[in-house]
């Protein structure tokens, strides 16, 4: 079972064993339900069937990419750095031109380039926040 693609905390799977199935074959019977409440009914079967069934659920629930597919995943995580770092530069110069606009020095100085370097990493964390649906596989 590939826990990577599963284990994203929305479908976590769950085996219950299904009475009714299992005293007509005389055999445990499971039944697979997932974390998500949204998985369809299947037939009761063994252990590695509703495991199946389960996986088959999560692959539905799991798409790929909301990207293009004329631009793969990693130009699309290099346009994602650049856009950060562009943010990140601009915000920097810009606390630079203010400091040079209101002839700042000392602790006024250093405190407004601090504000401009936080300010540029908040707007590449959203920016990132943003465009991850764009770029990461959606979830349901």
């Amino acid at each position: 079972m590939d826990r990577f693609a599963i284990d994203d905390g929305h479908h976590s799977p769950r085996l219950i064993p299904d009475e009714d199935a299992s005293s007509a074959a005389g055999a445990a019977r499971f039944r697979a339900t997932c974390s998500c409440g949204r998985m369809p009914r299947h037939r009761p079967g063994s252990p590695e069937e509703a495991l199946a069934a389960h996986r088959a659920h999560v692959d539905t629930r799991l798409g790929p990419s909301r990207g293009p597919v004329w631009l793969p995943l990693e130009a699309r995580l290099v346009l994602l750095l650049v856009g950060c770092f562009a943010l990140f530069a601009s915000s920097l110069l810009g606390a630079t031109a203010v400091t040079r606009y209101l002839h700042a020095t000392g602790a006024a100085s250093l405190s407004i380039r601090a504000g401009g370097v936080l300010v540029g990493f908040l707007a590449a964390a959203c920016l990132m926040v943003a465009v991850r649906r764009y770029i990461a596989p959606t979830r349901s």
